[in-house]
This record gives C-alpha cells, structure tokens and sequence, in this order.
C-alpha cells in the first residue's frame, strides 16, 4: 500500500517547531497579564498616596478642638462631607484593585506553571 505522505504531500512541523509555537502563545499571554498588573499596582499606589492627602486635608477640615464639630461653617461641613464621600469611594477601588490583582498573580501563576518559564523575582 501507499504511505500516507506519498498520498497527500502534507508535511508536519517538528515537535521542536510546535513548543516554540506554544511558548510563543503563552508568553504573548503573560506578557498582556503582566503589563496589566503592572499598571493596576501603579494606579493602587498612586490612589493610596492621594487618599493620604486627602485624610489630611479631611483632619485640617475636622479640626482640633473638642467641640468645633458644633461650630463649623456650613460650607466646611459640606467640605468635609463631600471629603469623606470621596475617601470612601478611594477606600472600596483600593479593595476593587486588591482583587484584581489577586486575580492577575493567579492568572500570571497559571501560565508560568504550564509554559515552564521560571517566575520573576519580585521586589
């Protein structure tokens, strides 16, 4: 009987070619999930550092004294209402990105496992 390759003519890449072709895919996938966690840990650091500054400008808003609560312009009131309003939104995006980034290191794990590439040593 006649081969299979005298038949048709196909030719198959070699195993070689293949991993290469699936590392190739796997490291275009690690690639995106990394550049993706890299920029969701900038925004967490960036919005943790204006939610310091904004807890600060809350305490100045406050005030020291015991009973200045009492006391307080109407316009600072609303001040610090609309000052805690936004701390509190700042606080529920930093768990948001937690998460997020939780899931990114889980997904990140995942391809590193299966394509064999050694993890990167993190700072």
């Amino acid at each position: 009987m006649f081969s299979f390759r005298a038949k048709s003519g196909a030719r198959f890449r070699s195993a070689g070619r293949d991993r290469e072709t699936d590392e190739q895919r796997l490291a275009t996938i690690e690639s995106a999930v990394r550049e993706a966690l890299v920029a969701a840990e900038r925004e967490k650091s960036a919005l943790g550092q204006r939610l310091e500054q904004a807890r600060t400008r809350a305490t100045i808003l406050a005030g020291t004294d015991t009973y200045e609560h009492e006391t307080r312009l109407p316009e600072r009131a609303a001040g610090l209402a609309e000052s805690e309003a936004e701390m509190t939104r700042a606080e529920n995006r930093l768990l948001d990105l937690e998460r997020h980034i939780l899931k990114l290191k889980r997904i990140e794990g995942a391809i590193l496992d299966e394509s064999g590439i050694p993890e990167p040593t993190r700072s």
